[in-house]
């Protein structure tokens, strides 16, 4: 897993004034919270006095502090300690009393938290794949599920065009599952493809959709775009021309083995709400015809070279997915799990802030070890 990006903590809506939400990301705990003005801040869960998780405590000080359910400690949205309950008012309460805080900024109506040490001016930009978001002509429906299984596999699924057509049963077809070679295009943190396949037939689709479809279609257009920023994708079929849909979804890694998607599904047909239950309903069934073969895939974790799979020419979009995440891991950026294991045994250990770069001493908690930089990279699992 990699440092140094931005991750979709939580949805916007989920994360309320006055009360506190834990979040687990990239194998650790984070409190989530917002100010009296609405901000949303992300906080290191783990308290610094005696290891407590702040997500059990309260909001305090007019909804500015999380208040520690051991002691009491307050912290602020800078991760400082601002009161220590029994040492009284008058003390003056040492530099060392504070936790990693982590920039949060909210789009497309998530939270997206980034989790690194870099400076604000090396922040990668958060992906602009969903302009359809702000777009009243499309109906949004947001879903979110959780996988057993690493955050790699699981999106290279969703990069994988060849598998629709043995995997879905309402938008796959074998009527001729030969995929035409088409470029893939390299964008700064992605990369995105057009391609164009058999329809599947008019009878495998139910209820209105299939009423719009009446008719022998022939192909459908489908664009795909990946951003490792984010680690998001756009899945953009078209399947007559005027109707369209959009799967704009982010994977956050809960961590090495399980993963969690939230999304939005953006239709411009049937966008009364009544039509909901029924696109649910499909989204539904493709993830679980999804779960179904990614959970059980083997080994669990990318391979580390791309010998060790036999790749065809149809995996572009899951090379370059690859590659994106190994360039980032080269940096410097991979969390080293082995030592990590080793080290969480007697140490609480954080992910580090941007405030660590600013100010690398005087840190209770000890922060994540990484990988050396180095190319070629091993696993980035």
């Amino acid at each position: 897993m990699i440092i140094n990006n931005w991750y979709v903590a939580e949805s916007s809506e989920a994360v309320v004034a006055g009360k506190t939400t834990g979040v687990r990301m990239l194998g650790f705990d984070f409190v989530l919270f917002r100010d009296p003005a609405g901000k949303a801040h992300c906080l290191s869960d783990v308290c610094c006095h005696r290891g407590a998780s702040l997500t059990d405590g309260e909001m305090v000080g007019e909804g500015t502090c999380v208040a520690c359910p051991y002691h009491g400690w307050r912290f602020d949205a800078e991760g400082r300690c601002v009161a220590i309950p029994a040492m009284g008012d008058e003390t003056k309460i040492p530099k060392r009393a504070r936790i990693d805080s982590y920039p949060a900024q909210e789009k497309y109506g998530w939270i997206l938290v980034f989790l690194g040490d870099l400076p604000e001016a090396e922040w990668p930009h958060i992906p602009e794949l969903f302009p359809e978001f702000y777009d009243a002509a499309w109906a949004k429906l947001p879903y979110r599920f959780e996988a057993k299984c690493n955050w790699m596999r699981m999106e290279e699924n969703s990069l994988d065009t060849a598998h629709t057509n043995f995997v879905h049963k309402s938008f796959g077809s074998r009527r001729d599952p030969k995929l035409a070679a088409f470029p893939v295009e390299a964008t700064e943190w992605g990369a995105k493809v057009s391609r164009s396949k058999p329809a599947p037939p008019n009878d495998v689709k139910s209820g209105a959709i299939a009423d719009l479809l009446k008719g022998e279609r022939s192909q459908t257009s489908v664009t795909l775009e990946f951003s490792v920023i984010g680690v998001c994708h756009r899945i953009h079929p078209t399947f007559k021309p005027g109707m369209s849909q959009i799967n704009f979804t982010a994977r956050t890694p809960i961590d090495r083995f399980r993963t969690r998607a939230i999304g939005w599904q953006a239709r411009n047909y049937l966008i009364e709400k009544a039509h909901d239950a029924e696109r649910m309903a499909g989204i539904q069934q493709a993830v679980v015809e999804d779960l179904r073969v990614v959970e059980k895939v083997k080994p669990p974790l990318t391979p580390p070279t791309l010998s060790d799979e036999f790749l065809t020419e149809t995996d572009g979009m899951e090379l370059a997915f690859r590659r994106k995440v190994w360039d980032l891991a080269a940096r410097g950026w991979e969390i080293d799990w082995d030592a990590l294991e080793k080290l969480r045994q007697d140490h609480a250990v954080v992910i580090p802030s941007p405030a660590r770069r600013v100010d690398p001493k005087n840190w209770v908690h000890t922060a994540v070890p990484l990988r050396e930089a180095k190319v070629p990279v091993r696993q980035a699992g």
